[in-house]
């Protein structure tokens, strides 16, 4: 009995810990990206509070937050709060990059309405231009984790049908449609894509590595000259800098695995690798008959090393990729040259 009572203890411990995570990240000025410390950040959900002042150099840790989903609130003497909507999950540690606006006074008082959009990370987009978080990606309905996908619940922007994710907006080709990962402009990033087209049946970029990006359907900043319908400016994240964490899941479009963690104790330098494979291509391998020889094979990874530099400087080294292929009989008839020869 004895036994049995240490054992449900330390079940109840264990279940315990699983059900709560840590949220941190960082608190920076709008315009100038420079840390803000004293920054009052807090949590008010029904019976559970807590809350944290930012460090002097602007991050912020909460710990034992219940699993689920949280409104964070940060407010600061001379800006405007900012509530933002967050879930917290099992698998890893929530990290923010939380940037908020100064405050003005009011000389004269005057009325002028707007959409509810955040500021753009792009500070010479003017309209037309939307930011998206990995929690958008995967709240919007039939977004699948896809970018693309999420986009086309927007206004002005159409999509194609559920097979591929090529978009129409504001009544362009899809083809108009550029993708910049980072900076560096990729043709198509999808898997079993179309020599000419933008769009495909899967995404190799993963919403799991992805950080906030902006999505822009038109009145382009002068660095994207090459876009006639929509931009695509996507970032990728930073890995965990002071826990390593493993996640993994299989399902429908395949099973993945992610790493991330902290090269070094002594610095805040962090990694972080994803890797994903089909999932009938896993089942083909480990003998499982699926009826059929045309069956997708695709793959894909994704990998950021980031080096925090003396004196605010910052380097980040980034790699991501992807194949796919699949065979398909199309017929066992003999070519008509090679009949002829035999009866000749």
């Amino acid at each position: 009995m004895k036994y049995s009572l240490l054992f449900l203890f330390s079940l109840v411990c264990i279940t315990s810990n699983l059900a709560q995570q840590t949220v941190k990240g960082k608190v920076v000025d709008l315009e100038s990206q420079f840390p803000l410390p004293g920054v009052n950040v807090q949590i008010a959900d029904g019976d559970f509070s807590v809350g944290v002042a930012t460090s002097v150099n602007g991050q912020f840790k909460l710990e034992n937050v219940p699993l689920g989903r949280h409104q964070i609130r940060f407010t600061f003497i001379g800006y405007k709060p900012l509530v933002q909507t967050i879930v917290v999950n099992s698998g890893r540690e929530v990290i923010l990059n939380i940037s908020i606006e100064e405050s003005t006074e009011i000389l004269e008082e005057f009325e002028i309405t707007s959409n509810e959009n955040r500021e753009v990370n792009n500070e010479m987009a003017i309209i037309s231009a939307q930011q998206f978080s990995v929690e958008e990606t995967e709240r919007y309905a039939g977004s699948r984790g896809d970018p693309a996908r999420m986009a086309s619940n927007l206004a002005g922007v159409q999509g194609a049908d559920d097979s591929r994710n090529d978009i129409i907006v504001r009544g362009n080709s899809p083809l108009g449609v550029i993708y910049r990962v980072e900076g560096i402009t990729i043709p198509n990033p999808n898997h079993f894509a179309i020599s000419g087209s933008s769009g495909g049946p899967l995404s190799i970029l993963n919403n799991k590595f992805l950080g906030n990006s902006d999505f822009f359907s038109g009145a382009f900043p002068a660095e994207y000259g090459n876009s006639t319908a929509g931009v695509f400016d996507l970032k990728i994240r930073n890995g965990n800098n002071e826990k390593t964490e493993f996640t993994g899941q299989i399902g429908l479009f395949g099973g993945e695995f992610l790493m991330e963690g902290p090269l070094s104790k002594k610095s805040a330098a962090s990694y972080l690798v994803m890797y994903r494979r089909a999932t009938l291509a896993i089942f083909n391998k480990l003998g499982i008959d699926l009826g059929t020889s045309a069956i997708p094979a695709y793959q894909d990874f994704a990998a950021k090393v980031n080096l925090p530099l003396k004196k605010g400087g910052n380097l980040a080294l980034w790699a991501m990729g992807g194949n796919s292929n699949i065979e398909i009989l199309v017929s066992e008839q003999t070519d008509s040259t090679q009949i002829r020869k035999i009866f000749s």
